[in-house]
């Protein structure tokens, strides 16, 4: 086909016919990745005469040999603008008007065409790719659909890392922060809350239901008054239900645009003793804070799309990515690669308490890696968003935060600590004080709340019968022994299933309130990773039995 002065003429030679096939070879589908049938139908204009009998033209003799029905009438190309009239067009209508757009435009070219052949294809379809890509980047970059890409992105890493053959259960309540910041403060009493009904009342106190061990978020906190209000009313949730509260705080809880700025704080300690910190640390000297635990920083959600990184099949799409580009990568919450640890260790043992350390299930493995080049070489982008000096973790660690410390020239990050948002309390004695400190550290924390679980289910079993306080505290005593191994050095299997060195069950009569019994509950666990003996307590009550 040759160009003229006019497109209608170059049109014109395909007025006897609407279909075209192309079979298209091996060196084409590499090129463009497409996955199609072994042929490819193109279908074109449908002639302009009313009078066109379809069943007598070489359009009819195409059509019969590649399988495709002839269109004589067909929908304007601006029609299908429209989703519903695109949905009900047939393939043969919407390949008809495609094709039909593809030779106005062949004809509107510069210079003369010859024949369509593959390099003409190839050059057009390349045209269409990136007047896609470029839109298409537009959308995957705004910080709306990054957020919610995010959120997907972090709840796939934690499903995809945990083994649904164990014991292990994921639960997803959609709720954004806002909603739960509503929640609370639309009730007079915590008691009353949406989550307080749902993880508390609805599993924790209810027979037959299956208490929450941990609660995984998305939520990133910063250092406002409400959002501090809302972690206050969140932990004494996650307190009455023995269920940890897992979350991240970015760079504007330390106020400032990027963590890189964060990183650089001279002085982090004598940084949080100015005035927009003070109702963070007055949460901080709460009981509850214990069972709250801030993550930081964030962790590459994803390669960008790319032949070399993360292929499209569908059309040949570059994502706009580079290096220094640091807000254009997708970047997920931590609180996620800290829950599927968490999971990991209760798989292997039992218990949610090896979670930190490189040799102790605190290392996060097979993270995503980026290679860029800026014409100096191919450069890797580190997959957390800053790179965490270990001066500097102990530093966040000690001020109530989770640090992820990527591993320099590897793929892997590695949880160092795990404390909580707690700050522990001076005592008079150097082994009261380090006793604080190790209470307010997670996997104890999850040690205590299970064995709480468990210790509720037997005092509900208990309510009816007609047994005395020293009869309970024997019975509770002889279960909880069935957990004690005074071995020092256990094996893991038996660390499994006799994770206590001590434990002491005591069973008080309450005289303000002569229907109950106070349990209490010390213990001392085997995972002693700080180099010294610690103990526990948990504090319950029982009904006791109606004469």
């Amino acid at each position: 086909m040759r160009k003229r002065s006019s497109p209608k003429p170059a049109l014109s030679a395909f007025r006897n016919y609407v279909a075209i096939q192309t079979q298209a070879d091996n060196e084409m589908k590499q090129q463009h990745e497409f996955r199609h049938e072994a042929t490819e139908t193109r279908v074109l204009d449908a002639p302009a005469d009313a009078s066109f009998d379809a069943s007598d033209s070489l359009y009819a003799s195409l059509c019969s040999k590649i399988n495709l029905k002839p269109v004589t009438q067909a929908r304007p190309l601006e029609a299908f603008r429209d989703n519903d009239m695109l949905s009900e067009a047939s393939a043969d209508e919407r390949i008809a008007r495609g094709m039909s757009a593809f030779l106005e435009l062949v004809s509107g070219a510069s210079h003369p065409v010859d024949r369509l052949d593959k390099s003409l294809l190839d050059f057009h379809i390349g045209q269409i790719d990136r007047k896609i890509s470029l839109q298409l980047d537009a959308v995957m970059h705004h910080p709306a659909f990054q957020a919610l890409e995010a959120r997907w992105r972090g709840l796939k890493m934690l499903v995809s890392r945990t083994d649904f053959r164990k014991n292990a259960r994921i639960e997803v309540l959609d709720v954004s922060k806002d909603a739960l910041m509503r929640d609370f403060e639309d009730t007079p009493e915590i008691i009353q809350s949406g989550l307080y009904r749902l993880t508390y009342i609805d599993e924790y106190d209810t027979p037959g239901g299956q208490p929450v061990s941990a609660m995984i978020t998305d939520f990133e906190f910063a250092n406002s008054p409400q959002d501090v209000a809302l972690l206050r009313n969140i932990s004494k949730v996650a307190a009455a239900a023995h269920m940890p509260f897992i979350g991240s705080v970015g760079a504007a809880f330390f106020g400032k645009r990027t963590m890189e700025e964060v990183a650089s704080i001279q002085d982090i300690g004598n940084y949080f003793d100015r005035a927009e910190y003070i109702k963070w640390k007055s949460f901080r000297d709460t009981d509850d804070a214990r069972y709250v635990g801030l993550t930081m920083p964030r962790v590459l959600g994803r390669l960008p799309y790319g032949k070399d990184t993360t292929p499209v099949r569908a059309f040949n799409y570059e994502e706009a990515v580079k290096g220094p580009d640091h807000d254009r990568y997708l970047w997920v919450n931590a609180s996620f690669a800290f829950a599927a640890n968490m999971v990991r260790s209760f798989v292997n043992n039992g218990w949610c308490v090896q979670i930190r350390g490189p040799q102790a299930g605190g290392k996060v493995e097979d993270l995503p890696v980026h290679l860029y080049d800026l014409g100096t070489g191919a450069q890797p982008k580190i997959p957390t968003e800053v790179l965490i000096p270990e001066t500097r973790e102990f530093e966040f660690a000690n001020l109530g935060f989770i640090p992820l410390s990527f591993y320099k020239n590897h793929d892997f990050a590695c949880f160092f600590s795990a404390n909580s948002a707690q700050k522990p309390a001076p005592y008079e004695t150097k082994e009261a004080t380090a006793n604080s400190r190790i209470n307010a550290r997670l996997p104890y924390i999850f040690l205590l709340s299970r064995i709480a679980h468990y210790l509720k289910l037997i005092q509900r079993e208990n309510i009816g019968t007609t047994k005395d306080r020293r009869l309970l505290e024997l019975e509770l005593n002889n279960w909880i022994k069935g957990l004690v191994t005074e071995m020092k050095d256990p094996g893991d299997e038996l660390q499994a299933s006799h994770p206590l060195r001590e434990a002491t069950v005591t069973v008080e009569d309450i005289e303000d309130n002569p229907g109950f019994f106070r349990i209490k509950l010390f213990i001392v666990p085997h995972f002693q990773v700080e180099g010294m003996d610690i103990g526990l307590s948990l504090v319950s009550q029982m009904p006791k039995a109606k004469n």
